[in-house]
């Protein structure tokens, strides 16, 4: 059994922080005065953290399968479908029921209806992921010849040639994706490329490719964060100020609305790309700091520990806070956006913490809920 890496374990809690205030900062942006710069906190600084998921999870694939052994890849399949596809079916099935409830009417159930929400991962918002993540597994052998490629020319050059190719990739499909007006007549096939960010990796390559090469090279990982530490950190800064400014400036010169901001900022986009690279970056840098000095939050383990139920679960209980503190509050700009925060945090991971020990006791249920039957 391959040791877990406390790092990256640890990247995880600090990436779930970031992923619940995405979610939770769309309800400033309903207000009639919302406050412009916890939004941007939100909605602009935390969108390292779904892209930060991908790296986590390049880094487990190839430190758990040895780059130059032989792959398995049908029992690779099967426990990475049991970890993963499993719990994603089931999940996507609760929440669909769960919106069916709450507006009669409104999911389709028929074959075709189902298979489309679970292919293209819409049954909750926040659920794509899964579907992008089974991608990623499903092309592992396809990561394992690039990474091989990479080392055998030169990873440095390698990896400025892939960053360029992302950058280009990204900009291309957000900016000008274009097809023809008669795939509008067929509606699997208008899904496909209408939802294309929901399922093809290509769009986050370059950041699994820097989990698995962290992987792979792991002590020299090590030494960039620790010898290049002020370098680091002043890359992030750079990138924080970049992606302020450009949000003042749209709001502030261009009076784009809170979501068109959103949209132009998203961690997709060439600030956004930049501002992931620099945070996965520094995170990786401040834990290893803290691991090496003794300093590790007891809360960010826990919360790491707790982070995939806490994925899957948080927006059902962003739905009841909201609900309740718009009933408590006079007006939506009243309700603090910090208390919603915090609110669907604890709730979470209390219902992680829960189910977990609930799991133990009831082994099915841990499958289908994690993935796990232990």
């Amino acid at each position: 059994m391959v040791q877990r890496n406390k790092l990256i374990d640890n990247l995880r809690g600090i990436c779930m922080l970031g992923v619940i205030a995405i979610h939770a900062g769309s309800s400033i942006a309903v207000s009639a005065s919302p406050n412009v710069h916890i939004y941007m906190l939100f909605e602009v600084l935390s969108r390292y953290s779904v892209p930060a998921f991908f790296f986590i999870s390049g880094y487990g694939l190839f430190v758990s399968y040895n780059l130059y052994q032989k792959l398995d890849y049908i029992p690779y399949l099967k426990k990475r479908f049991k970890s993963v596809g499993l719990p994603y079916v089931v999940w996507s099935i609760l929440y669909l029921l769960y919106y069916q409830f709450v507006t009669p009417g409104s999911v389709g159930w028929s074959p075709f209806d189902l298979f489309s929400t679970l292919f293209f991962g819409l049954a909750s918002y926040n659920i794509y992921f899964m579907v992008i993540l089974l991608w990623f597994y499903i092309l592992f052998p396809c990561w394992r010849m690039l990474l091989k490629f990479m080392q055998k020319t030169s990873i440095p050059i390698s990896l400025v040639i892939l960053f360029c190719l992302q950058l280009a990739i990204n900009y291309w499909t957000c900016h000008y994706w274009t097809y023809p007006a008669w795939i509008a007549k067929n509606t699997f096939l208008l899904n496909m490329l209408n939802y294309r960010l929901n399922y093809l990796p290509f769009h986050y390559l370059f950041v699994f490719m820097m989990g698995a090469l962290a992987a792979t090279h792991y002590e020299y990982f090590l030494h960039i964060l620790r010898s290049h530490f002020r370098l680091v950190t002043a890359f992030f800064l750079a990138t924080v100020i970049l992606m302020s400014s450009r949000f003042y400036y749209l709001l502030e010169i261009k009076h784009y609305d809170l979501e068109s901001i959103t949209n132009t900022l998203q961690q997709l986009s060439p600030e956004g790309f930049l501002y992931t690279v620099a945070s996965l970056l520094f995170f990786s840098a401040i834990l290893f700091k803290a691991e090496k000095e003794n300093l590790f939050l007891k809360a960010n383990e826990l919360l790491s520990d707790n982070s995939y139920i806490i994925y899957l679960i948080h927006p059902f209980f962003l739905d009841q806070v909201v609900a309740l503190l718009s009933r408590l509050f006079r007006t939506q700009d009243d309700i603090p956006a910090f208390l919603t925060y915090f609110s669907v945090l604890i709730l979470s991971l209390t219902s992680s913490i829960f189910i977990k020990k609930t799991g133990k006791k009831l082994p099915v249920l841990s499958l289908l809920l994690t993935g796990k039957s232990k």
